[in-house]
């Protein structure tokens, strides 16, 4: 599972480093200009929608442990990147929906006379209208699956 984990994150690394540009900035804003109209023959085409590879922030609002059927609120956050589909509404790019991978840091609330167990999780989500996110959780310091909630920032 460890070796699961550190390839997984080794290959993210790597996609995010060659997918974009230096040009470009991977933790820079969105440019506007990203749907400018190309020329090919003689006829101008316009960019409709562009997918990007960006970074994410997020925060957990609802967690539900698929083993036990508990949940838990405002448990988790954390870092990870998104390969995000933008749209262009008015000139300027609007991310309508992506899907995320994510790295979230959490702490479990202690019983009375122990430390609380710090433990990091792993999900894959789908975020609608660029930062309400939904999909299947890996906790592992309980070891479990279950289904995360929570919003999304991005750069």
């Amino acid at each position: 599972m460890k070796r699961l984990i550190i390839l997984l994150i080794l290959v993210t690394l790597t996609v995010t480093g060659y997918s974009q540009s230096v040009s470009k900035g991977f933790f820079k804003p969105v440019p506007d200009n990203i749907f400018e109209a190309k020329y090919s023959l003689g006829a101008m085409t316009v960019v409709p929608a562009k997918w990007l590879i960006r970074p994410q922030v997020a925060i957990t609002a609802v967690q539900i442990n698929l083993k036990t059927r508990e949940t838990s609120t405002f448990n988790s956050a954390g870092v990870g990147v998104g390969y995000q589909h933008y749209i262009n509404i008015e000139g300027r790019p609007f991310n309508n929906y992506g899907f995320n991978l994510l790295l979230l840091l959490g702490q479990e609330i202690a019983t009375e006379g122990e430390l609380p167990k710090a433990a990091f999780s792993i999900a894959a989500v789908a975020n609608v209208l660029g930062w309400i996110n939904v999909g299947p959780i890996y906790d592992t310091g309980n070891n479990t699956f279950g289904i995360l909630t929570g919003v999304s920032l991005k750069f």
